[in-house]
């Protein structure tokens, strides 16, 4: 594996660990973390719970394109198109244009920093692993 290859596993790594950061609470302290961000406590809160539950597998969808992107290209593109681009999309639309929860935007700022990390990290991966074949 090529050194962005290597740094595309490692950021998707980190990536899914600071998801756990939302999960965890979300999933075992809704109202605590909803209050720490700053954000309106529904009823039911089953809703937050499922929403943790729904990233967690979303999460664990990025674990095989981590281990090995060449491998598992599909995976690790995925990752990228449509999970955190459209995850940073709806959240930071959602507070914008529909007057959301600013809250919300940490979601979508998380979304977009590992989705452009990601994004550029995978592209040089792919890029450098395609020279490295025509070079053979």
């Amino acid at each position: 594996m090529n050194n962005y290859a290597k740094w595309f596993s490692r950021v998707t790594w980190v990536g899914i660990i600071v998801n756990m950061l939302f999960v965890i609470p979300s999933c075992f302290f809704p109202e605590l973390m909803l209050t720490f961000l700053k954000m309106h406590i529904p009823e039911p809160i089953i809703w937050v719970r499922a929403a943790g539950m729904l990233l967690f597998i979303i999460s664990a969808f990025y674990i095989p394109g981590a281990l090995d992107p060449y491998r598992y290209q599909a995976t690790a593109w995925i990752s990228i198109f449509p999970s955190r681009a459209f995850g940073s999309t709806f959240f930071i639309c959602a507070v914008l244009f529909f007057g959301q929860d600013k809250g919300f935007l940490s979601i979508a700022f998380v979304d977009l920093f590992f989705g452009l990390a990601e994004l550029v990290l995978l592209t040089l991966a792919m890029r450098s692993k395609m020279q490295s074949l025509q070079f053979q």
